[in-house]
């Protein structure tokens, strides 16, 4: 890769197909063909087909990519919607609004703003504070979902799966008729197929089948079947269809 050009816009400008060392819009910029690249930085409008980092690859504007979007780290701060599919070799980062018409491919995902994955999740690490709907599997190592809205997940699969609300912390500390009334506002993750792991532990997560060696499930939960190997807890305000000790 020729690492000697740098492509800057800062008004309206087109892209060639190329390699190039940083490529970076702060206006209008429209890529043309697959761009290899070291950096990718987008603070204006851009869109493109494929691109291919070697290091970074960060939006704070708005960027559209009809193909595929690969780099070592992703960051998202304004709004991304890429096509195709997104695989960030090591972490991808999302506090704006990221879509993706593929599937995902990182080893650590953190999203604090908004996901929507047509596709599948894969990743080592993911840590979600803020709202992800993902029409596949969200499959990792381990899992941390801390939610204050719905979402909606094909399956989830994992070692370790934490799945709980943060309107249901911030309830627990009112009085107990406003925790009562509160409760019923709390939109839930729900899970179309099945949530499978090692330990697994839940709370307002409607899923047809859980499954796993040590389960808890909380406050809010709706499973029609719980399957577990060593361990299982059950709270008095979840309704669970079916138990069985695998």
């Amino acid at each position: 890769m020729n690492t000697n050009i740098d492509m800057r816009i800062s008004g309206s400008g087109n892209i060639p197909s190329g390699e190039y060392n940083k490529v970076s819009v702060s206006g209008s910029g429209h890529l043309i063909g697959k761009v290899r690249c070291v950096s990718f930085s987008s603070s204006g409008s851009s869109k493109g087909e494929d691109i291919e980092c070697t290091e970074n690859f960060k939006v704070s504007g708005s960027s559209h990519f009809s193909g595929n979007i690969e780099a070592a780290d992703v960051k998202v701060s304004g709004s991304l919607h890429c096509d195709g599919e997104l695989i960030a070799k090591e972490s991808f980062s999302t506090s704006g609004s990221t879509k993706c018409g593929k599937s995902i491919k990182c080893e650590q995902l953190s999203v604090s703003g908004s996901l929507k994955v047509e596709g599948d999740i894969e990743s080592e690490s993911v840590k979600i504070g803020g709202t992800v709907n993902c029409a596949g599997l969200l499959n990792a190592e381990n899992i941390e979902i801390k939610f204050d809205r719905g979402m909606n997940i094909g399956s989830i699969g994992g070692s370790k799966i934490v799945i709980v609300s943060e309107k249901a912390i911030k309830v627990s500390q009112r009085l107990p008729l406003f925790s009562s009334l509160a409760k019923t506002a709390t939109k839930g993750v729900n899970v179309n197929s099945s949530i499978e792991g090692d330990e697994v532990a839940l709370e307002y997560v409607t899923c047809p089948r859980v499954t796993g060696r040590v389960i808890a499930i909380g406050q809010g939960c709706n499973v029609d079947l719980v399957e577990y190997s060593e361990d299982i807890e059950i709270s008095p305000d979840a309704k669970v269809g079916k138990t069985e000790k695998i």
